[in-house]
């Protein structure tokens, strides 16, 4: 069953919150998902990374979350890599300013 959030779609946090070391909601969640296929798959880091089409040491940092620079973009398509699909749905929402973000896991 989809998991629904109330996350914020903003492309980036402000600059303060980068330097105090808060997460993008989306990006963690997506990380996450990545961590659990890895897993699932039973691939080594080195092997998500070919399969992601990256180097090792990239990925190692992106899913410790110690690299911010990963955008929400590429860690969909390394998501795809892994065997997800990604769909992404528009509407017009009843409280505008309050995106609704749908995770099926």
């Amino acid at each position: 069953m989809p998991r629904q959030s109330n996350l914020s779609l903003k492309a980036t946090l402000p600059k303060d919150a980068r330097a105090a070391g808060v997460q993008h909601p989306l990006r963690s969640a997506l990380r996450s998902m990545m961590v659990g296929a890895i897993a699932e798959r039973q691939l080594s880091q080195v092997d998500a990374a070919r399969v992601c089409e990256t180097d090792q040491p990239t990925l190692s940092k992106v899913l410790s979350g110690q690299n911010h620079s990963a955008s929400t973009e590429r860690l969909l398509c390394w998501l795809m890599a892994l065997g997800w699909d990604v769909e992404i749905r528009l509407k017009r929402s009843a409280q505008p300013g309050k995106p609704t973000v749908i995770l099926d896991e």
